[in-house]
């Protein structure tokens, strides 16, 4: 083999080599966006399937979402009556939702907007919100800028 032939073979395993390399990038990145889109598609899914549960509980308890109700929420928080623990659970579930939805749309208001109605869940429960059982509840238990996303819409 003569040395003129050795170089065309090198520059044609290169070429290969490189071709081969750039069709696995290819199908790499198209076999990760997939993955994502799936994963999207099932985050989705769930995000649903939790409203659903919420608004369930919001049918079997109408109290639950009646602005008569949720109003005293000060003057109740703290007694042992059930309908007022039950609303407190009821509103952790809503604001760890909301806090999902959030994280899910990248905190884009307008998205979130589209996808729930974001305004009136938190204003019709912003007291237990602004004045939770334990005080610290929100601090430690949300973000800042799941705080910020709130009282956005509570101020």
């Amino acid at each position: 083999m003569t040395s003129d032939c050795i170089q065309i073979c090198g520059v044609i395993i290169t070429v290969l080599g490189s071709t081969a390399a750039a069709i696995s990038a290819f199908y790499s990145a198209k076999s990760s966006r997939t993955t994502l889109e799936l994963y999207k598609k099932e985050k989705f899914e769930k995000l649903n399937d939790e409203l659903n549960n919420i608004l369930e509980i919001g049918i079997q308890y109408p109290y639950l979402e009646s602005k008569p109700f949720t109003t005293k929420w000060n003057d109740f928080k703290d007694s042992n009556d059930e309908r007022y623990l039950r609303y407190d659970m009821y509103c952790n579930l809503i604001f760890n939702y909301l806090h999902h939805v959030c994280v899910f749309f990248n905190y884009d208001k307008k998205s979130i907007e589209e996808f729930v109605d974001v305004k009136t869940w938190i204003r019709i429960h912003k007291l237990n919100w602004l004045h939770p059982i334990d005080e610290n509840e929100n601090i430690d238990g949300y973000d800042e800028h799941f705080r910020q996303f709130v009282n956005s819409y509570v101020k």
